[in-house]
């Protein structure tokens, strides 16, 4: 009876919390003299009698329950009810042992072998396969009778392939080079790799999985005004192709392996990524769970083993065990957050902390004073959340100096400090008149030892180190004995205790962090790599080799493709542990470049319905910084705004379009975002405001187009093909419909052209288009190849009101876009904080040099200064390829003074060529900012330099002026009319900023329908 009921229950649900080790509630069920003596409850069994042992109310959940995840079958308790009610017979000397924690099944299971390096099958037919990695799709397709899916067409690939590295969609080179006969795949996969927009969609993965946020969190959600640096970190680490094994060593410990490395110190803001509360009383509880998530997220990122169900107890699926978790998180037992760490080498910090000490020495009882003057009335007066309402055991760990107190006790004192400031600059309304002089006395003293006092080393914010070279002591959370835990690796793997190399005294660190990346880092760690490339593979198939891509425990999912994981593993160690090289790998693969467009037919739904096999590529729905980034490109405003990436991470106020389309609230780890398509999302971009104001920018942007070729640029932009023949009549008709039904918004009073004042001085009474900042009327001429490359003459007639109150310019005439990586120029004044100094009429250019290809950025100032509110003739005369003080010449003269004189002032510059901007040319500003204010009467420009000073003549070596263009503004009903016979009408709109007509309407309402498209947020 014993061996068929009692043994195999007690063994399977009870020893491992009552017995030898563990006993639980004080209660042991290994013997039967301990069942008899039982626990805090009373005698465990009452032999004879059933319905008086303890043990049958709490297996039949009467009032204890146990088992407590759920009730042991009818038999199972009947059968403990027979076995007591025959006296409950137990053979001598027998003992009960909790099964082992790890046995050999855990040993097989297959994340935890060492990674093979298996060779690709042979395959009979193998004339699809482009890499190695399709020999082992096909293999695992032709087992299942299955064939893989033909190739995508080639602007498919290039749109998929553009999205997978940059997070962008392809520009229209690449669609172009898609749709040629030549078309190069592999080449394209490798000019995306090196761009710089690799690693910035390529950190989107990373911050997921390490839960950046540039806020702590909770409700008050404080900012992180140092946190932005890590994210720039790991788009750089990834620009620069930086080996996997190094990123995983700064991030951990970078502080210890290359302290005086400013990008490695960086690195260690990955431990600085926990939520803060920041009046959060109950300290120590706070700092072990801030502890315990470091070690939780360590585990998740780099191992995908599951540590967080080992915190409580033995994980109760995989060989994880509650000491591994303790093991483990002794490892970041010392762990500090740093404010002011300093950047230097070893002998850097070891020769300032000698004279700091010799300072320190000589100055101790200086120091000691002042601190017993200052420290308890600061303490006293502490501002924001206070110092007394804390405990007494942690006011006590304050009140200590930072030399006095424990490791411990400084990581709980520091991190209860960050709840209150000193008031240091008030410390004298508080002091007794005897305490002041005695203060002042001291200050006076301690300042005759600055010679001594060595200068502070650089230092970094927000930062990870260590306390000391102490680590405090871990133990189990439940463990009685307290028994100290030292840093250890998963016991299944290395049950031994980790070998710690002490550090350099300089650093003043234990090195544990260190030992941790090097074990993570090794290649003979069975996790790291194959858990990293399952990642990519993820990535770019919306699924992992291994599904479940941060658990390859028993609760996971195991690899379709076991030796496909390995071989992948294998290369990239193999190529020293490089990224690149891995995406290259896989986006080269047929498997890759296989078609989404597939149809199922019954065979494959019976066989591989969810496309575990890879018979045809998976189609994605973008992420919504991809989605955000692609309708900004579309719109010509991704290098105003920068790209998606770039927005604050606030955990309590998310951007509501990425938290729609699945972004993280970054409080936790996350291995793969959730791809919904839901209402919500419809209906944020039917009815949201920043999807309507992206459709008017795309419409603005495309403006001067007429209709057909409105829908073929729109279609381009947004879909990364051309469209068809049914799609352009199909939406020029919806946009004539739209426009007829659509009534004429009224126009407000508004002056068009006005009288310029002083001009009569002259013999003139000119009339000029009147410009104000936000101003109903814009003109502009849309960019062509007639407009200069290289050598020009601009001239105009104006007037300024005012200035900008910052170093903003007062825009006379551009063509560029004000961004310093576009080429163009700009003619304007200077406003008040220019360091030009205000009221100064500048060039502005951005081309190429006689050194190279790479655009250069210059602002060449003339020095001639218009007065506000006077009328002037003003120009500029340039030639390119004279870089001398001839090059450049300003003309100014002040058109309201009959008898004023030609003012010219010359200059040199360094732009030689490639000026020309693929951006409208635009009066009074550019790119709706540094705008004018005032009014310009015309604007002359002529393709080659003509020196002003001289009057022009037919017969003259520079012949008379042939203008490309030539406003007079002088028509109300026809401001833009050029007089220069080339017909460059500006489009100049009167109406206010934001008026539209029918017509208008009718191109932004298409555009917004096609920001709802399917086409546009999934790729195929």
């Amino acid at each position: 009876m014993f061996e068929i009921h009692v043994r195999p229950m007690l063994v399977a649900h009870c020893i491992r919390c009552h017995g030898d080790e563990k006993q639980e509630g004080n209660l042991a069920l290994s013997s039967m003299a301990v069942l008899i003596q039982g626990g805090e409850s009373g005698p465990t069994i009452v032999a004879g009698k059933p319905n008086e042992s303890l043990i049958l109310e709490a297996l039949r959940h009467e009032s204890l329950e146990m088992p407590p995840d759920s009730q042991l079958d009818t038999e199972v308790i009947e059968g403990i009810e027979k076995w007591i009610a025959a006296g409950a017979p137990w053979p001598e000397d027998v003992v009960l042992k909790s099964p082992p924690k790890l046995t050999e099944e855990d040993r097989e299971w297959w994340c935890y072998q060492p990674i093979n390096d298996p060779k690709p099958p042979v395959l009979t037919e193998s004339d699809w396969c482009r890499s190695e990695i399709d020999y082992f799709i096909l293999k695992k397709l032709s087992e299942k009778d299955l064939t893989p899916a033909h190739e995508a067409d080639p602007v498919t690939l290039a749109r998929r392939v553009h999205f997978a590295i940059t997070g962008l969609p392809p520009d229209d080179a690449t669609i172009a080079a898609a749709l040629s006969g030549d078309f190069d795949y592999e080449a394209l996969v490798d000019r995306l790799l090196e761009s710089k927009s690799y690693g910035a969609n390529q950190s989107r993965f990373w911050l997921d999985l390490v839960r950046y946020a540039e806020t702590d969190g909770y409700r008050a959600d404080a900012g992180r005004p140092e946190a932005h640096y890590y994210r720039d970190y790991v788009i750089d680490s990834f620009n620069d192709d930086k080996p996997y094994d190094r990123f995983i060593r700064e991030q951990i410990a970078g502080d210890e392996i290359d302290p005086g490395n400013r990008e490695a110190l960086i690195g260690t803001m990955y431990l600085r990524h926990w939520i803060y509360e920041h009046n959060n009383r109950d300290v120590e509880n706070q700092w072990h769970e801030i502890l315990s998530d470091i070690t939780e997220t360590t585990s998740d990122v780099f191992l995908a083993q599951g540590l967080k169900c080992a915190r409580c107890h033995d994980h109760k699926f995989d060989p994880l065990l509650q000491k591994d978790f303790f093991r483990f998180k002794a490892f970041f037992a010392a762990f500090q957050p740093s404010e002011d760490h300093p950047i230097a080498d070893v002998p850097t910090r070891k020769t300032y902390q000698e004279k700091f000490a010799a300072w320190e020495a000589a100055t101790a009882d200086i120091r000691q004073r002042l601190h017993e003057i200052e420290f308890p009335v600061l303490l006293k007066h502490a501002t924001r959340e206070g110092f007394d309402k804390f405990i007494p055991e942690i006011q006590t760990m304050i009140r200590k100096r930072v030399h006095q107190r424990e490791p411990y006790e400084h990581q709980i004192a520091s991190l209860a400090s960050r709840q209150f400031d000193l008031p240091y600059e008030k410390l004298d309304q508080w002091l007794s008149d005897e305490a002041k002089v005695e203060r002042q006395t001291l200050l006076a003293k301690l300042a005759e030892f600055d010679a001594i006092k060595p200068a502070p080393l650089p230092t970094m914010n927000f930062v990870g180190s260590d306390v000391g070279p102490v680590a405090p002591v871990t133990y189990i959370t439940d463990d009685k004995d307290q028994k100290p835990i030292a840093p250890g690796f998963l016991t299944l793997l290395d049950p031994s205790d980790a070998q710690v190399t002490p550090m350099p005294e300089p650093l003043r660190s234990t090195g544990r962090r260190t030992a941790l990346a090097d074990w993570i880092a090794s290649e003979q760690n069975p996790l790291t790599a194959r858990v990293f490339v399952n990642r990519v593979w993820q990535q770019h198939f919306g699924r992992g080799l291994v599904e479940t891509s941060s658990d390859f425990g028993r609760l996971g999912i195991p690899p379709s493709h076991p030796a496909l994981l390995d071989w992948l593993a294998s290369r990239f160690m193999e190529d020293g542990w490089s990224v690149k090289k891995l995406h290259r790998r896989i986006l080269t693969s047929a498997t890759y470049r296989q078609t989404s467009l597939r149809p199922i037919d019954d065979s494959v739904r019976e066989i591989d319905p969810e496309n575990r096999l890879l018979w045809r590529m998976n189609p994605r729905r973008l992420s919504g910084e991809e989605f955000t980034d692609a309708v900004l490109m579309a719109s010509g405003e991704i290098e105003r705004t920068r790209r998606a990436i770039y927005k604050p991470v606030k955990r309590n106020s998310p951007d509501p379009l990425l938290a729609a389309f699945d972004a993280p609230d970054r409080i936790r780890s996350v291995g793969k975002r959730h791809r919904t398509t839901t209402s919500t999302q419809s209906l944020l971009l039917a009815n949201g405001g920043w999807a309507r104001d992206r459709a008017a920018a795309i419409a603005k942007r495309f403006r001067s187009e007429d209709a057909e070729t409105f829908v073929e640029k729109l279609y381009l932009s947004l879909f990364g093909r051309s469209s068809s023949r049914d799609e352009v009549l199909m939406a020029t008709a919806f946009l004539n419909q739209y426009a007829s039904e659509t009534p004429v918004d009224s126009l407000p009073d508004s002056e068009k052209l006005a009288e310029m004042p002083g001009t009569k001085a002259n013999g003139t009474n000119a009339n000029a288009v009147d410009l104000k900042p936000g101003a109903p009327i814009a003109i502009c001429l849309p960019a062509s190849d007639m407009l200069p490359d290289e050598d020009f003459t601009i001239e105009a007639v104006v007037m300024l009101r005012s200035l900008y109150p910052n170093a903003d310019v007062r825009t006379v005439v551009a063509h560029w876009n004000g961004n310093q990586n576009s080429p163009g120029w700009s003619l304007g004044v200077t406003s008040t904080k220019s360091a030009y100094q205000p009221r100064n009429l500048i060039l502005q250019l951005v081309g190429k040099t006689e050194d190279g290809d790479k655009l250069h950025y210059e602002v060449v100032a003339s020095n001639l200064r218009p007065e506000l509110n006077k009328p002037y003739y003003l120009a500029a005369r340039v030639k390119l390829s004279d870089t001398s003080d001839q090059g450049i010449t300003f003309y100014l003269k002040d058109l309201s003074d009959k008898d004023a004189k030609l003012q010219t002032a010359q200059a040199t510059h360094s732009v030689t060529h490639g000026l020309r901007s693929v951006h409208d040319l635009t009066v009074g500003g550019r790119s709706d900012k540094h705008q004018w204010d005032g009014l310009i009467d015309s604007i002359r420009l002529e393709s080659k330099p003509r020196d002003l000073a001289k009057l022009a003549q037919a017969d003259s070596p520079e012949g008379l002026p042939q203008y490309l263009i030539d406003w007079r503004f002088e028509n109300p009903e026809n401001i833009g009319l050029d007089s220069s016979g080339h017909g460059n009408h500006a489009l100049a709109k009167t109406a206010a900023p934001n008026h539209q007509t029918p017509h208008d309407h009718a191109r932004v309402a298409l555009v917004h329908a096609l920001l709802n498209s399917n086409e546009l947020i999934y790729v195929d």
